[in-house]
């Protein structure tokens, strides 16, 4: 029984670690795009998170989502309140402080970006989940 309560607030911490790194409400498929009068170029996206802590996104060059400008593929996890998404082959990872304004809508804001990000300044975008 001694063992118990000594390992319980180290099983407790392991299970409060895994649960922050992917919070759940994130998993799925969403579409959102940057401002066309905003700091950083237009962009539109898909972007489709699994719990499994993958994502993939298809970047689009026109609001309709007609034109293809690339497509991205990594992991991403949540610490410290925070969504961190590592691109394969980048270096650094974005990085966004996020809130959601209900559970199909997620309002993000860019604060940190590798130094070969299509733009370097802080920008606002909000994400909308993809309703089947």
């Amino acid at each position: 029984m001694k063992t118990f309560f000594l390992t319980a607030p180290l099983l407790f911490a392991s299970f409060s670690s895994i649960a922050e790194s992917t919070d759940t409400r994130l998993v799925g498929n969403w579409q959102g795009q940057r401002s066309q009068e905003g700091k950083c170029s237009f962009m539109a996206w898909k972007m489709g998170r699994t719990a499994d802590g993958k994502f993939e996104a298809t970047f689009y060059s026109d609001p309709g989502k007609t034109r293809i400008l690339g497509k991205e593929r990594g992991h991403w996890e949540v610490k410290d309140g925070r969504l961190s998404l590592l691109t394969d082959g980048v270096l650094t990872p974005d990085l966004y402080v996020y809130t959601f304004i209900d559970n199909n809508a997620v309002k993000f804001s860019n604060v940190k970006r590798d130094p070969t990000a299509d733009c370097m300044a802080d920008y606002e975008f909000t994400d909308h989940r993809v309703l089947q």
